[in-house]
């Protein structure tokens, strides 16, 4: 994807995972605590359902979409926290030309909160 308004990217989002924590000394198990690795900034993006089954050969259920510029340390293993909610990445269109941008489809983390 090329054609982008930079302009439009206003928002900061956040991308980090869960790592084992301290541990409870009652239970003995490890906390889940999220980590941030980086952030970038990320601008808001709509597609029509045709172009997200053409996108990504199949019918994504984003509950957000977002534009990123490209980059490499983004992928789908990564948790992206975005106004104060975390998201997993259900799929990345990425473009390798220079200037170029990412459209990530983002869906709520179900799992611990931030």
């Amino acid at each position: 994807m090329k054609k982008y308004d930079i302009s439009r990217m206003k928002q900061r989002v956040e991308f980090g995972s869960y790592t084992s924590g301290e541990r409870n000394p009652n239970t003995g198990m490890a906390k889940q605590v999220y980590t941030p690795s980086f952030s970038m900034w990320c601008g808001d993006y709509s597609m029509t359902v045709n172009q997200s089954v053409n996108v990504t050969g199949r019918l994504v259920e984003a509950e957000r979409m977002i534009v990123i510029r490209h980059n490499k340390q983004v992928n789908d293993q990564l948790l992206a926290n975005l106004d104060g909610k975390l998201y997993t990445i259900i799929s990345i269109n990425s473009d390798d030309d220079l200037n170029a941008f990412d459209v990530l489809a983002l869906k709520n983390y179900r799992g611990i909160k931030v």
